[in-house]
């Protein structure tokens, strides 16, 4: 029987490939079945995946022009596609009463000295690490197979680029005065955006806030970049329909969304952290 054959009850065909290619092929997310091997009886060696890498890509006539990757949209693309495949992603969501956030968001914003006034992120970031301290067991990553239980209350904060996006860790936010951590948010993104993030500002944590409130988003899922084990999705804070003691209102409302990695937390000790959450940020007066 040949590679060839994949009949019923016949093992499948199998890429005849050298270790090099082998090793190319899945650095460089190159398919096999792209590659032409040029080696004895058809075997794929390290230059055929070269030259593949190296041959533009064709478009479709009428379709399209195909654009290069940047080494940042390639590591996204790996990254995210890596996330989906390896880690069991499960999602709470949960619409919140976000008047009082609001208000105290603009209260900082009048009484705040230009260029450190605190935003509505850095009350999100404050709540998830207090949530943090308070749920430890959310504070915790895969490692292989084990589970490594984090102590410092670190959250991520995606960036949102040009061509992908980067995740500054800011240590110990629950720490931090609102001021302190105005001033480190602010710092992550400039470096962030300017290619001048230090290598410490990209270490692991447990959890990440993506906010996309300046859009006309209402609600996202994101997801978890390991290898953290959460991700906080945040849309626009607007005025919405809402049911305070059975009497129908109109208030400010956030949707968030919390996708979870099942290996390192269950339903219910991750609903514990999202209420914990969502505690904090509905009666934000324990945030200052």
């Amino acid at each position: 029987m040949t590679n060839q054959q994949t009949g019923k009850g016949k093992r499948p065909a199998r890429t005849i490939a050298s270790p090099r290619a082998r090793r190319a092929m899945a650095n460089l997310d190159i398919a096999p079945s792209l590659v032409r091997g040029t080696g004895p009886a058809g075997r794929i060696v390290e230059a055929d995946v070269m030259r593949v890498r190296s041959t533009p890509a064709l478009a479709l006539p009428g379709v399209g022009t195909p654009l290069p990757l940047s080494p940042m949209r390639r590591a996204v693309a790996q990254r995210t596609a890596q996330s989906f495949a390896t880690v069991p992603h499960f999602y709470l969501c949960s619409e919140i009463d976000a008047t009082a956030l609001v208000d105290l968001c603009d209260q900082l914003q009048r009484a705040g000295q230009k260029g450190t006034r605190s935003t509505l992120s850095d009350l999100l970031l404050r709540g998830m690490a207090l949530a943090l301290r308070d749920c430890p067991h959310a504070n915790r990553i895969w490692q292989r197979d084990s589970i490594l239980q984090l102590s410092s209350g670190d959250v991520g904060l995606v960036v949102g680029l040009e061509d992908g996006l980067l995740i500054p860790v800011i240590r110990a936010v629950d720490t931090l005065s609102l001021a302190e951590l105005a001033c480190r948010r602010a710092d992550a993104v400039s470096a962030a955006r300017s290619g001048k993030l230090a290598a410490d500002a990209l270490h692991p944590c447990a959890t990440s806030l993506s906010n996309l409130g300046a859009s006309r988003v209402d609600e996202f899922t994101a997801v978890i970049p390991p290898p953290q084990s959460s991700v906080l999705s945040i849309g626009r804070a607007a005025p919405r329909p809402f049911v305070i003691d059975g009497q129908l209102c109109v208030r400010q409302t956030l949707h968030l969304c919390l996708a979870v990695d099942h290996r390192v937390m269950d339903g219910l000790p991750a609903a514990r952290f999202l209420e914990r959450i969502i505690e904090l940020l509905e009666k934000p007066a324990g945030l200052v």
